[in-house]
């Protein structure tokens, strides 16, 4: 086939495939198509700051142009055209048709436009923004930044328009009494969309008509929703001539009792207009009628209004009852505040008592662990002093089961051997009487002087600890041993030395009667047999331990 005959293969196609969107404008060389866009989903406009969801978009124009080389060696010239695409957007579609793989000796003007229906996207920006040099002359059809505020309102009036005549070429259903019916015989609301049969609407308006609603009250008849119908629509609704009028005087009436300075003449229905003075005098300028612009009776000249009388009244009575209502508010108030406080306040008690016990608790814990620690009272004995210790826990014991006395002075033991009571301290050199009560005491089973059972000095501690069976036997080779005092001889041990402070020494000094200054025997270390701590001097009994227990 020759390049005319398979030009004109394509130009009967594409009549067949356009139909009225397709027009020759020179014989066969030269013809324009106009390409619907196929808005499968909603359209997104956008202009400046303005943004809108449309339908349908106007053709895109494509002017195609054949020589004599098409098919057979190169594609054919075109020059493309739309009002709402920019001067960038065609020269970038030119440049995509341009660099199309054309195949020769095949026709490609459909190809074409199905890749420039691939080309459109989901949204549209109007920009206003400069736009740099255009070099290609097919796409100076752009449109300019200037006139983009009227080609979005032209696109908006098209999406309109187009959905209007897409509703009246189809069916609809009735949303009221759901029959089908073509949507050129429904009416659809401007304001919320929603559309009705005719005669549903008609009956629907009267009804409300009749029971009182009119103006913004008459509102579209679809559940929850709050949009009132246009007085154009009304009309186009009822088509009755009377039934429009009375709706108009409904609605003017409605108007003009809202209205603060009119009210309605009692005698003959005509609006009069009212002044802001402080009196309630009102002339009708149609029957010349005086009445009172309150109650609406004849007009009561130096008398109170009944109405403002019974306002008056009202709003006393309206006041004693705001005023008892917050009395009572307040009193309840009190009483919550008060059972708040009483609340917190057994709250605080009940904390503070428990932090008491908590107190109470741990001082009976540390007394009762100070308690096991007096209790529990261990010494380590060197059994090669052993001659030495015994010798001086003896006459500590034999001096207390003597017949001895403390001096009052310096709290030295003094022996009585005979003579008057009359005693002389030869230490501090105090004298004083001595006292009859106490006599010489009788030995104690507990005492180390004697066993429990034979009463008889104990001569050795070693022997003594061997004689215990719960105590491991001590051997020649042993010397040094640790004694506690919850055996009979430990205890008389353990209560009577303790270790000198000085860590080079830790020498086991004997108390001696009652005084607690120790001064050890090898290094003459003074210390507290009370507290173990090292002394200087007597202000440490002033302070914080007795000297003499």
């Amino acid at each position: 086939m020759t390049n005319l005959e398979k030009q004109a293969d394509e130009i009967l196609a594409l009549q067949s495939i356009f139909d009225t969107k397709f027009r020759l404008l020179h014989d066969n060389n030269q013809y324009e198509i106009l390409i619907d866009f196929d808005l499968i989903q909603p359209f997104l406009l956008r202009c400046n700051d303005k943004t809108s969801i449309i339908h349908h978009l106007p053709p895109f124009s494509l002017i195609i142009h054949y020589h004599d080389e098409y098919p057979s060696d190169r594609p054919p010239s075109f020059i493309p055209s739309c009002f709402y695409f920019s001067k960038i957007s065609l020269r970038n579609l030119c440049q995509k048709l341009d660099n199309y793989s054309f195949v020769k000796g095949e026709v490609c003007v459909y190809d074409w436009i199905e890749l420039i229906k691939q080309e459109t996207t989901n949204e549209l920006t109007l920009d206003a923004k400069v736009e740099e040099q255009i070099n290609d002359p097919r796409a100076l059809n752009g449109y300019l930044p200037e006139n983009i505020d009227q080609i979005y309102q032209y696109l908006i009036n098209y999406n309109t328009e187009h959905e209007e005549k897409q509703f009246e070429n189809h069916f609809q259903t009735c949303l009221i009494c759901s029959d089908i019916i073509r949507g050129s015989d429904c009416i659809r609301l401007h304001r919320c969309r929603h559309f009705y049969c005719r005669s549903c609407l008609n009956t629907y308006v009267q009804m409300a008509l009749n029971n009182g609603r009119f103006g913004e009250k008459l509102l579209c008849p679809q559940n929850q929703c709050q949009k009132a119908l246009l007085p154009n629509e009304i009309k186009q609704i009822i088509q009755d001539d009377q039934l429009y009028q009375r709706y108009e005087r409904l609605t003017l009436q409605h108007a003009l009792e809202l209205m603060n300075d009119i009210i309605w003449c009692p005698r003959c229905q005509t609006p009069v207009l009212i002044g802001n003075g402080e009196d309630n005098l009102a002339i009708c300028d149609q029957c010349h009628y005086t009445f009172c612009k309150k109650c609406r009776e004849i007009f009561h000249f130096q008398t109170i209004c009944p109405k403002d009388y019974l306002i008056k009244q009202l709003r006393l009575q309206q006041e004693k009852q705001f005023e008892r209502i917050r009395k009572q508010q307040e009193g309840e108030r009190e009483r919550i505040q008060k059972e708040k406080n009483r609340k917190r306040l057994t709250k605080e008690q009940e904390r503070a008592q428990t932090e008491r016990d908590r107190i109470e608790k741990q001082q009976k814990n540390a007394a009762e662990r100070e308690l096991l620690k007096q209790r529990y009272r261990e010494v380590t004995i060197d059994l090669t002093e052993e001659d030495n210790l015994l010798e001086n826990i003896l006459n500590a014991e034999r001096m207390e089961a003597l017949n001895t006395q403390s001096c009052p002075n310096c709290h030295v033991k003094i022996e009585k051997n005979g003579g008057c009571s009359h005693m002389h301290c030869s230490r501090c050199d105090y004298n004083f009487t001595w006292s009859t009560s106490e006599g010489p005491q009788d030995p104690k089973i507990t005492s180390l002087l004697y066993h429990s059972s034979t009463a008889q000095s104990i001569e050795s501690i070693r022997e003594e600890l061997n004689k215990k069976l719960d105590t491991a036997k001590i051997s020649e080779d042993d010397e040094k041993v640790v004694i506690n005092n919850r055996s009979f001889i430990g205890s008389a041990i353990v209560k009577r030395v303790k270790p000198c402070p000085n860590s080079s020494c830790q020498k086991l000094n004997v108390k001696m009667g009652d005084d607690n200054l120790i001064i050890c025997n090898d290094c003459l270390e003074q210390y507290c047999f009370s507290c173990a701590k090292p002394i200087n001097g007597l202000q440490h009994f002033q302070k914080k331990c007795d000297r003499y227990t």
